[in-house]
């Protein structure tokens, strides 16, 4: 019971992505988040209260507390402190997660992606610090105990969501939402210093160079073809990312005791089919593209 309480609560904070990966329509992701924290605060609490609600929602410490507690008295004896640890770190990374996510949406609203980048402005410098923030999620990610495949299914699931909120960012911010989540999956050095001085604008080209590198080490480097547009090159890098997330997910959800947890096996599935079929459809795309160029 307990830890089924931490998946639906780590299924509320995570939102379109767990929807998205149980197969719900697009236009039903919002419906179903709702229901899913409306079931958590009633089981929490015993009944629905709107302020409770929103306030677990928004990930606030003193529900996590109640929620902790709950995991904590519902949990079997042998399984308890690794569950209520467990989720701890969950809802920490979450929390830490939200406010990126939040510093992101406010940058994305005034940005004009056609306009020449330059240094950040002020805006951009304080949702970069919010976007730097990844101790939590961390913590997740560098699970000491090998047999921990659950918390590194979750910590990769959540990676994940680092990724997605980075889209249509500005290229330096970037860096900032997704350099350290990389290094930590991939082992790949830190993106270059410069890309991380906010009164500097990276040199042109900077953020394929360094995508195609983490590409490479994910396990899919992207083709260097000349007859491949800038953009073509970076979505073969950014899906490469995703499928190397892909395989690091199968992989651990391959590892966990299934009958135990089959959601988090269905959901870390679904998600790594989705990413493996965006790899291959740029690939696809961009084989037309070359082909076309080869017969001018």
């Amino acid at each position: 019971m307990g830890y089924k309480l931490g998946l639906l609560a780590t299924a509320c904070w995570m939102g379109g992505v767990w929807s998205d990966a149980e197969g719900v329509p697009p236009d039903r992701w919002a419906s179903r988040d709702e229901q899913r924290c409306r079931d958590l605060v009633t089981t929490v609490y015993g009944r629905f209260d709107q302020a409770r609600y929103q306030q677990i929602r928004e990930n606030e410490e003193r529900t996590v507390g109640d929620l902790l507690a709950k995991i904590r008295a519902t949990e079997p004896a042998a399984s308890r402190e690794r569950t209520v640890a467990l989720f701890r770190d969950v809802a920490a990374a979450a929390h830490e997660g939200m406010l990126a996510r939040r510093a992101a949406d406010r940058v994305k609203i005034d940005y004009d992606a056609d306009a020449v980048e330059a240094k950040l402005t002020d805006d951009q410098r304080t949702a970069a610090k919010t976007l730097s923030e990844h101790r939590a999620l961390e913590r997740l990610l560098v699970a000491p105990d090998p047999t921990a495949t659950d918390r590194r299914v979750l910590a990769l699931l959540l990676a994940m969501d680092r990724m997605e909120m980075a889209r249509g960012l500005p290229k330096q911010l970037k860096f900032y939402a997704v350099g350290h989540v990389l290094t930590a999956v991939f082992s790949v050095a830190p993106p270059p210093s410069d890309a991380l001085k906010p009164t500097v604008s990276p040199r042109p080209g900077t953020w394929l160079a360094y995508l195609t590198d983490v590409a490479g080490r994910a396990g899919y480097p992207a083709p260097e073809n000349p007859s491949l547009t800038h953009k073509m090159r970076e979505t073969l890098a950014w899906t490469g990312v995703g499928h190397g997330f892909a395989d690091r997910l199968r992989q651990q959800a391959g590892a966990l005791p299934v009958a135990a947890v089959p959601e988090l096996s269905r959901v870390a599935t679904s998600v790594a089919a989705r990413l493996e079929s965006e790899r291959a459809t740029a690939e696809a795309v961009t084989k037309v593209h070359a082909s076309k160029e080869t017969g001018k």
